[in-house]
């Protein structure tokens, strides 16, 4: 009897896995790379399940600037470093060679800017008032005139040095990077400049700093600063910007190593204003730009181009990284600027390969860029016809489903934009729209749910008398006590008794073998279930966005954790006097878990019917069901081992540095062994090439 009932509930227990695995696979597409006509690269955009191929964005039509009509000049560009679209033409920061070229959109010289006092100019910015120029090497930014000196010189008329002031700081002046607004105020990127993006005025005043960078603490650098106060790795400096770009509005665009966000879109206090969902590149750019209708462009040192809207979503992705060193059209070798002309045309500036490549927009990007600017405005109806359309070229547009589910939601039609918001993950749109139609449900519906619950309430009250009170029940009673009567049945209902009664419930597990390894396995493993069903099967808005691969993961790490919490525990207990047996420790861990196992379904069945509104009644349920469980378990150390309070804390804290010294160890052990079989391997693979 023992054997078939344990044998069947294995059996249901494979079969709930399998469902959950089920689930969590459910949604994931394959996405089909688009045709590249010949491109040599991929472009690739947004889609809910990361990047996706996608039409490509932006044809390589040409190369321009690999060499200068000049006779006593070099010809050739050396190390540039920036480059600047305005007025048709194009301001190359040639660093290497101390100038500033001027040319046209297709590479036709028309002037250069050179001065004694250019010593390394690296950055480039053109107004009306003339040619703004960073020189890291002079330490200093300088203005000059459109036009030249009758000797073909730059006429420098402002030049910003090193300020003076006292909030500056003792921090070396050395201009990388520089832009200029409308007002006149220059803000530069300094080298080594942690303090942010520097303002001065249009006279050359400095007028302060912004947009600093927060600092990133790891738990490694958090250690250092506690040990060693005085010791430069201890120190917590923020990370200083690489770039500086103007945009509509008044924003001020940067770029970042060292931090999550490698770019931001500052407005006048420094705050960054990209939305909270904005994929931020992970390399290092070179250069950022925004056209005059808000799209925001980068570039990679490492190739990658990267094109944005306003808000921070990503439309665009490319890597014209020259891999095998071809040379081709569109690929880059070591891309240095960017910058976009009046039309769209995208410029790229490659330092390494000293050249200028130039790519042509498709018809694709003015779709998708008529729908974004109007889905921007906030005319949702009118971009849909557009959104459609990019839907139904390309299926995994993420932004198009968004898009969707906002037109829709204006126009009423909630249930329809509900499933693009969920096509999208669109968190905030759903529960928008999911609100609307569930305020709608209750108002429709609220007399007949109160009359149903109210029913309910009755006809549960009368059963119960009539349960209590009379023999009409007599034959379901029977069959419950039977029920009740087998062994693994009453050890497993035993667990509920800890609801009441901990401390009893744990002494008769002890003592009394009220439990047996058999119901604590069967327990452990619908917490493990109950774990991942609420993970995976809780409502759209509260659901984990793990795919199927990361199941596994948790499985590993839930009962990883579990398992070796119990043994150190054991470990920790006889060397400090416990009174606990193995048996106890498991079978005890595992009935403090019964507030996890009996409350968590509940709640996961309710955040179905939950919007981000009442987020907070979800977090605070599970914070005190998962903090009860907690406590229960911490109780169980001291029941079972019959500790006193303060060596229970003890007790608690040694386990906890024990599970991590064993991690530790475990990683060690594990490295090492993978690299004594790369190393067992290189000698039988020697042995077998001298003897063969």
């Amino acid at each position: 009897m023992k054997r078939s009932v344990f044998k069947k509930i294995t059996i249901l227990v494979f079969i709930c896995l399998f469902c959950i695995l089920g689930i969590a696979n459910g949604g994931e597409t394959n996405v089909e790379a688009a045709n590249n006509n010949g491109v040599p690269y991929t472009t690739y955009t947004k889609s809910v399940h990361g990047l996706t191929p996608t039409q490509t964005a932006y044809i390589p039509v040409g190369v321009i600037g690999e060499k200068f009509d000049l006779v006593d000049e070099p010809q050739n560009l050396k190390s540039a470093s920036d480059i600047y679209y305005y007025n048709n033409n194009l301001y190359i920061a040639d660093s290497g060679n101390k100038r500033i070229i001027q040319s046209d959109i297709k590479g036709n010289l028309i002037r250069i800017y050179k001065h004694d006092s250019f010593v390394e100019p690296t950055g480039v910015f053109v107004t009306e008032d003339g040619v703004y120029i960073a020189d890291k090497g002079a330490k200093t930014v300088f203005l000059v005139n459109h036009e030249l000196t009758v000797d073909n010189k730059a006429e420098v008329t402002l030049e910003v040095t090193q300020p003076n002031s006292p909030i500056f700081g003792k921090q070396e002046f050395k201009p990388t990077k520089v832009a200029v607004k409308s007002n006149k105020n220059i803000y530069v990127v300094g080298e080594g400049s942690t303090n942010g993006i520097i303002e001065f005025n249009y006279d050359g005043e400095f007028l302060g700093y912004l947009g600093i960078n927060s600092v990133e603490l790891s738990l490694r650098s958090i250690i250092y600063k506690f040990l060693l106060k005085d010791n430069d790795s201890a120190s917590s400096k923020p990370s200083a910007p690489t770039n500086v770009a103007l945009g509509l509005k008044g924003a001020i665009l940067s770029t970042n190593v060292n931090v999550n966000e490698t770019f931001k879109r500052l407005n006048i206090t420094g705050i960054n204003t990209l939305q909270a969902s904005t994929l931020y590149p992970t390399v290092t750019l070179a250069d950022i730009i925004m056209n005059d209708e808000g799209y925001i462009y980068m570039v990679a040192e490492s190739g990658e181009v990267y094109e944005y809207d306003s808000k921070g979503n990503l439309l665009f992705q490319f890597n014209t990284y020259d891999f095998a060193q071809t040379k081709s059209l569109g690929l880059t070798a070591k891309p240095s600027g960017i910058c976009i002309d009046n039309v769209g045309n995208m410029y790229i500036l490659d330092s390494s390969s000293a050249n200028i490549q130039i790519y042509q927009k498709t018809v694709f990007v003015d779709l998708v860029h008529k729908a974004v600017t109007l889905y921007n405005d906030g005319r949702y109806e009118e971009s849909k016809p557009y959104w459609e359309e990019i839907q139904r070229q390309n299926t995994s547009f993420s932004l198009a489903h968004t898009a969707l589910g906002s037109a829709l939601t204006k126009e009423g039609k909630y249930e329809e934009a509900l499933k693009e918001f969920e096509l999208a993950k669109d968190y905030t749109g759903y529960s928008q729209a999911y609100w609307e139609i569930r305020n709608a449900a209750i108002q429709s519906n609220l007399p007949l749910w109160l009359g149903l619950i109210l029913g309910a309430i009755v006809i549960i009250f009368i059963l119960s008398k009539l349960y209590k009170n009379t023999t009409i029940f007599d034959g379901v009673k029977a069959v419950i006590r039977k029920i009740k009567s087998q062994k693994l049945v009453a050890e497993l209902l035993y667990g509920f008794n800890v609801f009441k009664k901990p401390s009893d419930t744990l002494y008769g597990i002890k003592k009394q073998g009220k439990a047996s390894y058999l119901s604590g396995f069967i327990l452990l493993a619908l917490f493990v279930i109950i774990y991942l069903v609420d993970i995976y099967c809780s409502g759209f808005l509260f659901r984990s966005e793990a795919g199927l691969s990361y199941v596994s993961v948790q499985l590993a790490i839930v009962l990883g954790v579990f398992f070796l919490f119990v043994i150190v525990n054991y470990f920790v207990s006889t060397l400090s006097d416990g009174e606990g047996w193995f048996r106890d420790i498991f079978i005890c861990s595992v009935y403090a878990l019964m507030p996890f196992i009996v409350l968590t379904l509940p709640m996961t069945i309710i955040s179905h019917f939950l919007t981000f509104n009442e987020s907070f009644i979800v977090e605070l349920y599970k914070t005190l069901t998962i903090a009860w469980s907690l406590f229960l378990v911490i109780y169980a150390i001291k029941e079972v081992h019959n500790y006193s309070f303060k060596k229970t804390i003890g007790s608690v804290l040694i386990i906890i540095f024990g599970m991590v010294i064993l991690v530790l160890i475990g990683l060690l052990v594990y490295s090492f062994m993978g690299q004594l079989i790369d190393f067992l391997v290189s000698i039988v693979k020697e042995v077998f090439y001298r003897a063969f």
